[in-house]
Protein backbone atom coordinates (compact mmCIF):
# COMPACT_ATOMS: atom_id res chain seq x y z
CA UNK A 1 0.00 0.00 0.00
CA UNK A 2 1.30 3.46 -0.89
CA UNK A 3 2.00 5.98 1.81
CA UNK A 4 0.21 9.33 1.89
CA UNK A 5 3.51 10.99 0.95
CA UNK A 6 3.87 8.83 -2.17
CA UNK A 7 0.28 9.59 -3.17
CA UNK A 8 0.89 13.33 -2.75
CA UNK A 9 4.11 13.14 -4.76
CA UNK A 10 2.30 11.25 -7.54
CA UNK A 11 -0.51 13.85 -7.62
CA UNK A 12 2.09 16.60 -7.88
CA UNK A 13 3.75 14.84 -10.82
CA UNK A 14 0.43 14.32 -12.63
CA UNK A 15 -0.56 17.96 -12.13
CA UNK A 16 2.92 19.12 -13.16
CA UNK A 17 2.80 17.10 -16.39
CA UNK A 18 -0.46 18.79 -17.37
CA UNK A 19 0.89 22.22 -16.43
CA UNK A 20 4.22 21.80 -18.25
CA UNK A 21 2.51 20.40 -21.34
CA UNK A 22 0.16 23.38 -21.43
CA UNK A 23 2.54 26.23 -20.50
CA UNK A 24 6.12 24.96 -20.76
CA UNK A 25 8.69 25.43 -18.04
CA UNK A 26 8.72 29.24 -18.15
CA UNK A 27 4.94 29.59 -18.16
CA UNK A 28 4.18 26.87 -15.61
CA UNK A 29 3.21 28.08 -12.15
CA UNK A 30 3.99 26.21 -8.96
CA UNK A 31 0.82 27.67 -7.37
CA UNK A 32 -1.37 26.06 -10.05
CA UNK A 33 0.46 22.74 -9.80
CA UNK A 34 0.12 22.64 -6.01
CA UNK A 35 -3.57 23.60 -6.15
CA UNK A 36 -4.36 20.99 -8.80
CA UNK A 37 -2.46 18.34 -6.82
CA UNK A 38 -4.28 19.31 -3.61
CA UNK A 39 -0.94 19.98 -1.95
CA UNK A 40 0.70 23.00 -0.43
CA UNK A 41 3.63 24.76 -2.09
CA UNK A 42 5.70 23.77 0.93
CA UNK A 43 4.84 20.10 0.37
CA UNK A 44 5.72 20.41 -3.32
CA UNK A 45 9.07 21.98 -2.47
CA UNK A 46 9.71 19.21 0.07
CA UNK A 47 9.75 16.78 -2.87
CA UNK A 48 11.25 19.01 -5.57
CA UNK A 49 13.71 21.80 -4.81
CA UNK A 50 12.81 23.82 -7.90
CA UNK A 51 10.49 24.02 -10.88
CA UNK A 52 13.36 22.76 -13.04
CA UNK A 53 13.85 19.72 -10.82
CA UNK A 54 10.11 19.01 -11.03
CA UNK A 55 10.24 19.33 -14.83
CA UNK A 56 13.23 16.97 -14.92
CA UNK A 57 11.26 14.31 -13.01
CA UNK A 58 8.17 14.75 -15.19
CA UNK A 59 10.42 14.40 -18.24
CA UNK A 60 12.18 11.34 -16.81
CA UNK A 61 8.86 9.56 -16.22
CA UNK A 62 7.50 10.49 -19.63
CA UNK A 63 10.63 9.30 -21.43
CA UNK A 64 10.84 6.01 -19.52
CA UNK A 65 7.15 5.21 -20.05
CA UNK A 66 7.19 6.16 -23.74
CA UNK A 67 10.42 4.26 -24.40
CA UNK A 68 8.96 1.14 -22.77
CA UNK A 69 5.64 1.44 -24.62
CA UNK A 70 7.12 2.10 -28.06
CA UNK A 71 10.36 0.02 -28.01
CA UNK A 72 12.37 0.92 -31.11
CA UNK A 73 13.98 -2.14 -32.68
CA UNK A 74 16.36 -1.94 -35.61
CA UNK A 75 14.53 -4.72 -37.43
CA UNK A 76 11.12 -3.00 -37.09
CA UNK A 77 11.41 0.76 -37.49
CA UNK A 78 8.03 0.91 -39.24
CA UNK A 79 6.43 -0.93 -36.29
CA UNK A 80 8.05 1.59 -33.93
CA UNK A 81 6.45 4.36 -35.97
CA UNK A 82 3.03 2.78 -35.47
CA UNK A 83 3.60 2.36 -31.73
CA UNK A 84 4.81 5.95 -31.45
CA UNK A 85 1.75 7.14 -33.42
CA UNK A 86 -0.47 5.23 -30.96
CA UNK A 87 1.37 6.75 -28.01
CA UNK A 88 0.95 10.29 -29.33
CA UNK A 89 -2.74 9.62 -29.91
CA UNK A 90 -3.21 8.24 -26.39
CA UNK A 91 -0.99 10.88 -24.75
CA UNK A 92 -0.96 14.09 -26.83
CA UNK A 93 0.57 15.89 -23.86
CA UNK A 94 3.77 13.92 -24.52
CA UNK A 95 4.19 15.65 -27.88
CA UNK A 96 3.70 19.04 -26.21
CA UNK A 97 6.20 18.15 -23.47
CA UNK A 98 8.72 17.20 -26.16
CA UNK A 99 8.21 20.50 -27.94
CA UNK A 100 8.59 22.51 -24.73
CA UNK A 101 11.66 20.50 -23.71
CA UNK A 102 13.25 21.14 -27.09
CA UNK A 103 12.43 24.87 -26.94
CA UNK A 104 13.04 25.75 -23.32
CA UNK A 105 15.16 23.17 -21.61
CA UNK A 106 17.90 21.88 -23.91
CA UNK A 107 20.52 23.09 -21.42
CA UNK A 108 18.97 20.81 -18.78
CA UNK A 109 19.92 17.72 -20.82
CA UNK A 110 23.24 16.31 -19.72
CA UNK A 111 25.16 13.21 -20.76
CA UNK A 112 23.47 11.21 -18.00
CA UNK A 113 19.97 12.55 -18.67
CA UNK A 114 17.30 9.96 -19.40
CA UNK A 115 16.49 11.64 -22.74
CA UNK A 116 20.13 11.36 -23.81
CA UNK A 117 20.22 7.69 -22.86
CA UNK A 118 16.91 6.97 -24.64
CA UNK A 119 18.17 8.61 -27.84
CA UNK A 120 21.51 6.82 -27.54
CA UNK A 121 19.79 3.41 -27.36
CA UNK A 122 17.46 4.28 -30.27
CA UNK A 123 20.42 5.33 -32.41
CA UNK A 124 22.17 2.06 -31.55
CA UNK A 125 19.09 0.13 -32.71
CA UNK A 126 18.95 2.10 -35.96
CA UNK A 127 22.63 1.35 -36.57
CA UNK A 128 21.94 -2.33 -35.86
CA UNK A 129 19.06 -2.24 -38.36
CA UNK A 130 21.37 -0.67 -40.92
CA UNK A 131 24.09 -3.24 -40.31
CA UNK A 132 21.58 -6.11 -40.57
CA UNK A 133 20.02 -4.78 -43.79
CA UNK A 134 16.66 -3.58 -42.45
CA UNK A 135 17.40 0.13 -42.88
CA UNK A 136 19.13 1.93 -45.74
CA UNK A 137 22.67 2.48 -44.41
CA UNK A 138 23.05 5.84 -46.16
CA UNK A 139 20.76 7.47 -43.56
CA UNK A 140 22.36 9.37 -40.71
CA UNK A 141 20.77 7.61 -37.69
CA UNK A 142 20.08 10.85 -35.80
CA UNK A 143 18.44 12.50 -38.78
CA UNK A 144 16.39 9.38 -39.48
CA UNK A 145 15.14 9.31 -35.89
CA UNK A 146 14.06 12.95 -36.17
CA UNK A 147 12.23 12.28 -39.45
CA UNK A 148 10.48 9.14 -38.15
CA UNK A 149 9.41 10.93 -34.97
CA UNK A 150 8.11 13.84 -37.03
CA UNK A 151 6.08 11.55 -39.28
CA UNK A 152 4.46 9.79 -36.32
CA UNK A 153 3.72 13.03 -34.48
CA UNK A 154 2.46 15.01 -37.45
CA UNK A 155 0.09 12.29 -38.63
CA UNK A 156 -1.15 11.48 -35.12
CA UNK A 157 -1.80 15.04 -33.96
CA UNK A 158 -2.10 17.55 -36.79
CA UNK A 159 -4.71 20.28 -36.41
CA UNK A 160 -6.22 19.58 -39.83
CA UNK A 161 -7.53 16.19 -38.65
CA UNK A 162 -10.62 17.67 -37.06
CA UNK A 163 -13.93 17.46 -38.90
CA UNK A 164 -13.60 15.82 -42.26
CA UNK A 165 -10.06 14.60 -41.63
CA UNK A 166 -8.79 11.15 -42.52
CA UNK A 167 -9.62 8.31 -40.18
CA UNK A 168 -7.07 7.48 -37.50
CA UNK A 169 -6.42 4.02 -38.96
CA UNK A 170 -5.69 5.55 -42.37
CA UNK A 171 -3.28 8.11 -40.89
CA UNK A 172 -1.51 5.40 -38.86
CA UNK A 173 -1.18 3.21 -41.93
CA UNK A 174 0.18 6.18 -43.90
CA UNK A 175 2.82 6.85 -41.22
CA UNK A 176 3.96 3.22 -41.10
CA UNK A 177 4.00 2.93 -44.91
CA UNK A 178 5.93 6.19 -45.26
CA UNK A 179 8.65 4.93 -42.94
CA UNK A 180 8.80 1.58 -44.75
CA UNK A 181 9.44 3.43 -48.01
CA UNK A 182 11.79 5.89 -46.36
CA UNK A 183 14.15 3.32 -44.89
CA UNK A 184 14.35 1.39 -48.15
CA UNK A 185 15.04 -1.88 -46.43
CA UNK A 186 17.38 -3.95 -48.55
CA UNK A 187 16.56 -7.36 -47.12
Amino acid sequence: MRSAGEATRDRILVAAKVEFARYGVAGARINRIAAEARASKDRLYAYFASKEELFAEVTRRWVVETTEETALRGDDLAGYTGRLFDNYLAHPENARLQEWADLEAPELVGADDVRTEAVRSKLAEIRRGQRDGYIDPTWNPGELLVVVTGIARSLALPPQHGKGGREVADRRRAAVDAVRRLIGAVS
